[in-house]
């Protein structure tokens, strides 16, 4: 849905989508990077850790942004927060995953490993490979949707659109932004538009 914005509104509707973008680029693909080139498995845990960080900003911000911006601006913080949602859910999951391996591991020790077939004759825990491997797809999909969804989310708030479905979480006050129309809709609402400057 279009609505009547200015373009202060449009820039300061793209900033939540900004931070939650660069968030996903520094977290999940340069500290991700980096622990995995010179950390230990255990040091990924500053991923979500940072990540859930910049989330909780997100959403603390986006209760003063309902409380002073216009219904636009806060219509994509909310959505923005919504989508961090999405992640700190991933989060939950693959660290659940992780502890109900740990618990098994702890009941059944060594149940999980094979031999390597090394001359050192080690053995290769197949169960915390898998476990780890599963929880990385979760939150790699969850990444993926909502990385794709926000950078949809700056072109719309570049060009006055917004979801009307975020009115769910975020009603429309007296005050809000004027709807504008959904496609077709617009067409309308410009011709009626310009009748109006040609009867004056």
């Amino acid at each position: 849905m279009h609505y009547q914005v200015t373009e202060d509104e449009k820039r300061r509707a793209k900033t939540p989508h900004h931070i939650f973008n660069i968030n996903i680029i520094i977290t999940h693909l340069f500290i991700s990077m980096i622990v995995l080139e010179i950390g230990d498995t255990a040091q990924l845990l500053l991923v979500p850790v940072i990540s859930s960080l910049v989330i909780a900003y997100l959403y603390f911000k986006r209760k003063q942004v309902v409380e002073q911006d216009t219904w636009f601006v806060a219509s994509h913080w909310t959505m923005a927060w919504r989508r961090g949602r999405i992640l700190l859910i991933s989060y939950a999951i693959a660290i659940g995953m992780v502890a109900l391996y740990t618990l098994i591991d702890l009941i059944f020790p060594g149940g999980f490993t094979m031999n390597d077939f090394s001359t050192e004759g080690g053995q290769t825990n197949l169960g915390e490979i898998i476990t780890i491997r599963f929880a990385a797809v979760v939150i790699f999909v969850a990444v993926l949707i909502t990385f794709m969804q926000t950078g949809i989310s700056v072109y719309d708030a570049g060009n006055g659109i917004s979801n009307p479905a975020i009115e769910k979480f975020l009603p429309r006050a007296a005050g809000a932004n004027a709807e504008l129309g959904n496609g077709s809709d617009e067409a309308p609402a410009h011709a009626d538009s310009n009748k109006n400057k040609g009867e004056s």
